[in-house]
């Protein structure tokens, strides 16, 4: 798939390790090198390593579960945030909105830091004022996507127990939140509050949150993340309808800041996923350093799973990783097979 020289040539002084999937509606090839931790000590990852997908969340899970709940005909893109979560304090605001992060909330809050609990970042969120009028700009906000987790919850129970029931289950695959076996998982930052962070959720939100948030928390390997991206290729559709697979892949941003579809990016320009990926895709990622890109002209998916942010966030960036990964494997497939 990618010259091993080129992926060592990348470790450990750009990222510790990754793990690269590539994925087609028949087959899935996978590739890793590096360490899965650098310290206290030096690990070789393996193919079974957990990663902390961070923001890769919200289009694995919580995305994926209210286009479910869609399709099932008990949300649709036009119900309001209010009508599931009454203390919501922003009465227009709609599933369409927070999906495609056009709700006005900001960005982010450094005062959500202060937060004590779960409890407190709830109200925190829910009463939080807007940045900018809705649907007046793209603005990527953990907020939102938070949110929706919560909307799962009202309408399903823990959002750990439904994914396991609406996601891992049906594909057979292993994904979900508080990991079982921390030092089987990818650590992440060596924090100065937190230590070496390792198998608990990076994510300061999602920490508060307990490690189950709707922006993020998730952890999985790089087998299961293809398995997740082999359903959206393979026609089987095991996870989500034609409807929703449809919606998902239209642009929902048309005239804004950026071309986003429901939860996922689209083809946009600052998308870090090279020069060759068609226009028809989904993209996504986290801060940890994972990535998903789904080409549907080509009919192929890759996965990058690195944990970029260990033993630091201010190791190399993985924009130009990205980059350089992409261009190595979409050049090599011709659009329209």
């Amino acid at each position: 798939m990618i010259d091993p020289a080129l992926l060592e040539s990348l470790i450990p002084d750009q990222i510790p390790g990754l793990a690269i999937g590539l994925v087609t509606p028949t087959s899935m090839s996978t590739q890793i090198a590096g360490y899965r931790a650098l310290v206290p000590d030096r690990e070789l990852l393996t193919i079974d390593t957990r990663f902390d997908l961070a923001s890769l969340t919200k289009v694995v899970v919580t995305t994926t579960i209210i286009l479910q709940l869609i399709d099932e005909g008990r949300l649709s893109l036009d119900t309001t945030i209010q009508s599931i979560l009454p203390n919501y304090i922003h009465p227009v605001t709609t599933i369409h909105d927070v999906l495609t992060h056009q709700s006005g909330l900001p960005a982010d809050d450094p005062a959500y830091r202060q937060c004590a609990d779960a409890q407190v970042l709830r109200q925190f969120t829910l009463t939080h004022p807007l940045s900018v009028q809705p649907r007046s700009h793209v603005i990527y906000t953990d907020f939102g996507f938070l949110i929706l987790g919560w909307v799962i919850e009202a309408l399903e129970g823990p959002l750990d127990r439904v994914t396991q029931r609406r996601i891992a289950q049906p594909l057979g695959c292993s994904l979900g939140f508080l990991p079982k076996d921390p030092m089987n998982c990818a650590p992440t930052e060596d924090s100065p509050t937190r230590g070496v962070i390792r198998g608990v959720v990076h994510d300061g939100k999602a920490f508060k949150m307990n490690g189950v948030a709707g922006n993020a928390g998730c952890f999985a390997t790089l087998g299961d993340v293809c398995t997740f991206v082999q359903s959206f290729l393979d026609g089987r559709h095991r996870l989500l309808g034609a409807n929703a697979l449809s919606l998902l892949r239209q642009t929902h941003t048309k005239g804004l800041d950026h071309e986003r579809t429901l939860g996922w990016y689209r083809h946009d320009p600052s998308c870090a996923f090279g020069q060759f990926v068609s226009e028809d895709c989904l993209f996504h990622t986290g801060f940890t350093g994972t990535s998903i890109t789904i080409d549907f002209e080509r009919q192929i998916g890759l996965v990058l799973l690195t944990n970029r942010v260990h033993p630091h966030r201010d190791n190399a960036s993985i924009t130009p990783i990205r980059n350089l990964l992409h261009d190595q494997v979409f050049s090599k497939f011709p659009v329209n097979l």
